[in-house]
């Protein structure tokens, strides 16, 4: 068990991790990203967030 929620929660910091990186760079560099590329990217961090709540909740209860 200990496996699969090291790798939920690797997946969803990546996930989150790369949007973002995405967002905040192209907010930066001062470009205007599609309105439908960012509700996406919103989306990705919204639904991965309680992912990785989870998994850290049961990493910490483990050690």
């Amino acid at each position: 068990m200990k496996k699969k929620s090291d790798l939920m929660w690797s997946i969803s910091l990546i996930a989150i991790g790369i949007a973002t990186i995405i967002l905040a760079g192209a907010n930066i560099v001062g470009i205007d990203l599609p309105d439908m590329l960012v509700r996406l990217l919103g989306i990705v961090d919204l639904v991965t967030l309680p992912i990785l709540v989870y998994s850290t909740i049961k990493k910490v209860k483990k050690d």
